[in-house]
């Protein structure tokens, strides 16, 4: 097997990703213009921006962030969240950023970018990964609660990053974000204990 060969098969979802988002920041502003958050066209029934805001950015450098947060993902997870549990995990994680905003954050018009999904996929990425102990995903964990806990807090400037990225940072959809990451790894926790042989169940059970 070759290099090339080897490489997209363990990181082909993630350079998927990373692909759509180049181009579509290629594609700029058109792409933002259709595909952007934006809550009057959402309420005339342009339903798929719940789910594509996250693909389209406010400049170069918010991509170039962006960008460098999936491939990040990609180091983590490897080939554990290249197949159909990753492709779920983005498209939950994005689904409940878009739809968390558009039903919670009502003063909000405008979003793009990704970064709310990559709290999700960051916050479950070392857990599924075989490459980190248990213990080491606990600390991902609690980095990535209490950074985004803070980001809620009078204490963060969200207009901080306005001359680099061009816009203000949306913490909301961080805290949505990881609220999505929560989710999945309950939700994955109590699928896998459903179809572990009995036998392991009774074991799990007795060392409890």
């Amino acid at each position: 097997m070759s290099l090339t060969v080897a490489f997209l098969h363990r990181y082909s979802l993630y350079v998927s990703v990373m692909l759509v988002m180049l181009v579509l920041g290629l594609c700029q502003p058109w792409s933002s213009q259709y595909f952007q958050f934006d809550r009057v066209a959402i309420a005339s029934g342009e339903v798929w921006r719940l789910f594509s805001a996250s693909w389209v950015h406010l400049s170069t450098n918010h991509l170039l962030g962006n960008l460098a947060g999936m491939a990040l993902v990609a180091y983590i997870a490897g080939s554990y969240l290249n197949n159909r549990l990753g492709i779920a995990l983005l498209f939950w994680s994005t689904a409940f950023v878009g739809i968390g905003l558009y039903l919670w954050a009502d003063n909000l018009q405008r979003y793009v970018g990704m970064s709310g999904a990559l709290h999700g996929l960051l916050l479950v990425a070392p857990f599924v990964s075989g490459f980190y102990s248990r213990r080491m995903a606990w600390v991902f964990f609690v980095v990535i609660v209490t950074k985004t806990l803070w980001e809620q807090t009078p204490w963060y400037d969200d207009m901080a990053l306005f001359g680099y990225i061009g816009g203000r940072v949306e913490t909301r959809s961080h805290l949505l974000g990881m609220i999505a990451g929560v989710l999945f790894l309950m939700a994955l926790k109590y699928f896998r204990q459903q179809t572990l042989p009995a036998d392991s169940k009774k074991e799990s059970a007795d060392e409890q």
